[in-house]
This record gives C-alpha cells, sequence and structure tokens, in this order.
C-alpha cells in the first residue's frame, strides 16, 4: 500500500473520531433523598455566610449558632405529602423549608430552595398536581407576603406577588384556592398606620397572575370561602422526644407516618457559596450565564476541525 493511501485511511479514521459527538453532559444532581427508617430523620442544615448574614447572625466556635426546625403545616394528596415551615435560631428565622414525599412518608425531599431569612406558613394541594404556599420574609424590615404556585406536582414553582407595587407590608393570614384559576388571600395590614383598611381581602380569577381588592376592614374579615373539609393527616410535637410527628388518621386511630428531629446542630463557622447563582423562586440551580457548549464553527468542545484530506496517490 503506498504511503498516499495510508494518509488517506489515516485521516479517515481521524475524520470518524473528530466527527463522533462529544459525550452527554450528565444531568444536575438530584436533590439529596432521606429515607424514613422507623427513626427520626435530620434535615441537613446548610452553614451558608451569606443566609445567616441576611439575618445579622455571625456563627464561630466561640458563639455557634443552633439551628431548629419549625414544621407549620401538612397538606397530602394521593400518595404525595408536602410539609412547609422554617429553619430558625432562638432569635431569628434563617431560611424557608419544604419537605415532600411522594410515596406516603418513605422517602423526602427538598421540592424548593431554601430562602433566606424567609417561612414557609401554609399550604394547599388542590389534586396532585396544582398546589400552593404561603411565604412570609422574616428579614430585619418587613416585606411583602406572596404565594408560591406549582402547576406539576412541585416540579417547577412560579411566584405569585399579591401586589403590583412594592413596600406594602403586612401578614398573609390565609389563603384559599377553590380552583386552579379562583383564589383568595387575607392580608393582616396592622403595621399600616392607617386604622381603616388594616385587613384586606384579595381575590383572583386568573391562577394568581393578577389581584383584585374586594374588601377592606378594620375588624378581621370573615373569609368568604367554605370551610376546608377536616385533614386526614397533621403534625403534632413531642416534646420529651423533641421531634415533629407526623400522623395519618386510619379509622379512629392515627398512625406514625414519619418524624422528624427538631433539634438540627450547630454552625460553628460560616461558608461563602461559590455555586452558581439559581434561576426564579423554585428552578433548579443553572450554570453561569454565557457558558459556551461548542466553539466557533460548530466543533464540540472547542477541538479544531481536522486538516482536508490528502489526496490518494496512484503509485503501486
Amino acid at each position: 500500500m503506498s504511503l498516499g493511501w495510508k494518509a488517506f485511511l489515516l485521516w479517515a479514521g481521524l475524520s470518524l473520531l473528530w466527527g463522533q459527538e462529544p459525550p452527554p453532559t450528565p444531568a444536575p444532581p438530584k436533590p439529596a433523598v432521606l429515607f424514613y427508617e422507623r427513626r427520626p430523620l435530620r434535615i441537613p442544615i446548610l452553614c451558608r455566610a451569606e443566609t445567616f448574614e441576611e439575618v445579622g447572625l455571625d456563627c464561630s466556635p466561640d458563639e455557634p449558632c443552633r439551628v431548629l426546625l419549625e414544621l407549620t403545616a401538612v397538606e397530602a394528596a394521593g400518595a404525595k405529602i408536602l410539609l412547609v415551615g422554617n429553619l430558625h435560631t432562638p432569635s431569628a428565622t434563617v431560611s424557608s423549608i419544604a419537605l415532600a414525599s411522594d410515596d406516603a412518608g418513605t422517602t423526602w425531599h427538598e421540592p424548593l430552595k431554601r430562602l433566606a431569612a424567609t417561612g414557609f406558613e401554609a399550604v394547599q394541594l388542590l389534586n396532585e398536581q396544582y398546589g400552593w404556599i404561603s411565604v412570609q420574609p422574616q428579614a430585619q424590615f418587613a416585606s411583602d407576603p406572596y404565594l408560591l404556585a406549582t402547576p406539576d406536582g412541585g416540579s417547577t414553582w412560579q411566584k405569585l406577588p399579591i401586589w403590583t407595587e412594592e413596600g406594602r407590608a403586612g401578614i398573609l393570614q390565609q389563603f384559599y384556592f377553590e380552583s386552579r384559576d379562583h383564589g383568595f388571600v387575607l392580608i393582616d395590614r396592622s403595621q399600616n398606620e392607617q386604622r381603616d383598611d388594616r385587613y384586606e381581602l384579595y381575590e383572583t380569577r386568573n391562577a394568581g397572575l393578577s389581584w383584585m381588592l374586594r374588601e377592606t376592614s378594620p375588624r378581621a374579615i370573615t373569609p368568604k370561602w367554605p370551610a376546608r373539609r377536616q385533614s386526614d393527616w397533621r403534625i403534632r410535637v413531642d416534646a420529651k422526644a423533641k421531634t415533629y410527628e407526623l400522623e395519618r388518621r386510619v379509622g379512629e386511630d392515627w398512625r406514625r407516618m414519619a418524624n422528624f428531629h427538631t433539634d438540627l446542630g450547630v454552625c460553628k463557622s460560616l461558608e461563602t457559596d461559590k455555586t452558581p447563582r439559581p434561576g426564579p423562586e423554585g428552578a433548579p440551580e443553572r450554570p453561569p450565564d454565557g457558558a459556551p457548549d461548542r466553539a466557533p464553527g460548530g466543533v464540540p468542545d472547542g477541538r479544531s476541525a481536522p486538516p482536508p484530506p490528502p489526496a490518494p496517490s496512484s503509485e503501486p
């Protein structure tokens, strides 16, 4: 075989190699899963500087920050369970927390990123797909409450502000959706200097994209929606064991489905978060904007294209 043909075959092999698609990018890691094995689960704590500094806390070996769990509400639809609450120290709310199970309490994960200086106060699941969480910022300065909504069983979440303007602080006392589009929220604006509109009732008919003020009053407003049926799920505090007991009604009795430690540990030092910044509320974290996956010209991984093929020789 002539040198020309050898060179041509070598080029062909290199071309096949260069033409291969790069290996697929590994999928982002799935949320950590906790398995309930009839022993109390302990939620991991994240000792991140930006989270604690937002509420004015500095943790050190001399003055560690003890982190505690508070669960405020539970809702279930079928085998899906959603618990909400917050993580706090004895003096400040550190972050929100949401815990979800798709198998009636055997496995648990966090469907939402933790929001600093914020508490999740209440939850409603219309069915296994549509649900809402009421969010109450707990920063040093009062802030607007809002809702988080999911249309797909908790895979994605959308922020639903109540007001279009900023700075209208208040406490979101109650909310209720009778369908995925029609709902109400009741807000206590006791920090407002005007006494005649301490309480405000709002209504939406477009899934929370906008809200209409329906009533104001200096006294508590009676909800305009029917009372919710009694739930077959409840959260109970066991002060002796220092746990939250998640229980389900079975006939006339209550059966434990999971339990969680209230004392989660201490932060003795704070770490600077160097991970990519998250996307919108509840969205998975994303790589830095503008990170290329192909070099100019469309060649994967920034590699140069193979040289043109040598002309085959006609020599014997």
